[in-house]
């Protein structure tokens, strides 16, 4: 019995909103192959689907989400922490630059 395509897009749409971590996924893939009586060579490949799958789901929600952190952080005008020391060690230099011309 092969798995059809329709059932396939079912499992991987849950994945998106499951991002359980990989046993989970692989035991909720197996408990799925073994009710729907899937040949074990063919359960394993749809495991190891699975498994891909949240993998590569996980990795775009996660640079999603790192893309829109970075474009609120960007819009509200926040300094990032390395710009900040950049700027701080500046101006630290300029004022040690002022003090000792203030004292020759």
């Amino acid at each position: 019995m092969g798995i059809s395509d329709d059932i396939k897009s079912g499992f991987y749409a849950g994945i998106g909103m499951m991002l359980k971590g990989k046993e989970k996924l692989e035991d909720a893939a197996r408990e799925f192959v073994k009710d729907k009586n899937i040949s074990a060579e063919e359960g394993e490949k749809f495991v190891k689907d699975m498994v891909n799958k949240a993998s590569e789901t996980k990795e775009e929600v996660t640079q999603f989400i790192d893309d829109r952190v970075k474009q609120v952080i960007d819009k509200m005008g926040y300094v990032k922490k390395e710009e900040y020391e950049s700027m701080r060690k500046e101006l630290d230099e300029i004022k040690a630059s002022l003090n000792k011309n203030n004292q020759e």
